[in-house]
């Protein structure tokens, strides 16, 4: 147990900043039903961190962080402006094309890379074991910073979320949009890294979906995810360790098994 403890410190840490911020962001993707939008604000933030180690060729790791932030920039402006178009497209339908666009222009530029495949692997997979101290406390740092716009105008943002496909009520809140897809961006730009596209989306959406089974308001959803989160990750941080497993995909697979048993529970005790 010293052991693990140990070597394991810092992504236990991680993962428990992961299960609070990322569950209440997957509560409120769940309510607006644009389950992939984080996944694509992922590909585009990967897509960022691709681009600047091929083409820029920088050890800065400040630098491949602001390349990977104007691209989720991007992409959050893009989202905010183009749910206008929902009473024709499904945004989900947008967010697909984002993302699968964005997915192929990272293999062109990852092609032009030594080392293209390591890249799209380490993105897809991440290195959550590797976690430093530093790169905790940086993560800690974004999500408070993240977490006071969302706490002060939580009103509209719930509201916003409940009334998503019907336009937010009929009003114009395309600035709205646009900040809690950037707030989402950021916690993903400064994760990316280390916790990898496929472990980013675990957390967002396995603890929601979870405590949406077992719930039907927002703050109990929110309260057993993040706990389902946190029990789950450390799960799988042990199996990892002690079977020798790859971190990432063994703690993807753990929230796999947790889910088929979340609903295994929710249908017997109905």
């Amino acid at each position: 147990m010293s052991d693990f403890l140990t070597f394991m410190a810092a992504p236990v840490a991680a993962c428990l900043i992961f299960s609070v911020v990322l569950t209440f962001f997957g509560c409120h993707v769940l309510k607006r039903e644009i389950i992939f939008v984080d996944i694509a604000l992922a590909q585009l933030a990967a897509f960022g961190v691709i681009f600047a180690e091929t083409f820029v060729h920088t050890h800065n790791e400040w630098e491949v962080w602001v390349y990977s932030l104007i691209s989720v920039i991007a992409g959050a402006a893009f989202f905010a402006n183009t749910r206008k178009l929902t009473y024709r497209v499904p945004q989900e339908a947008v967010i697909g094309i984002v993302y699968v666009v964005t997915a192929s222009a990272a293999l062109i530029v990852a092609s032009q890379a030594t080392h293209g495949a390591e890249h799209i692997q380490n993105i897809l997979n991440g290195s959550i074991l590797w976690m430093t101290w530093p790169s905790v406390l940086k993560v800690l740092g974004v999500a408070i910073i993240v977490a006071i716009p969302h706490w002060i105008y939580r009103k509209k943002f719930m509201k916003l979320s409940n009334l998503y496909r019907q336009g937010g009520n009929g009003l114009n809140n395309t600035w709205w949009d646009f900040l809690f897809y950037l707030s989402l961006g950021l916690v993903i730009v400064t994760s990316i890294k280390t916790a990898g596209m496929f472990l980013i989306f675990a957390f967002l959406i396995v603890p929601a979906v979870i405590g949406a089974l077992f719930s039907t308001r927002f703050i109990s959803q929110y309260i057993i995810g993040s706990v389902i989160s946190a029990l789950t990750s450390l799960t799988g941080l042990i199996l990892s360790f002690n079977l020798d497993l790859p971190t990432g995909a063994t703690l993807v697979c753990t929230f796999g098994l947790v889910f088929i048993v979340a609903i295994i529970i929710s249908k017997t005790h109905k």
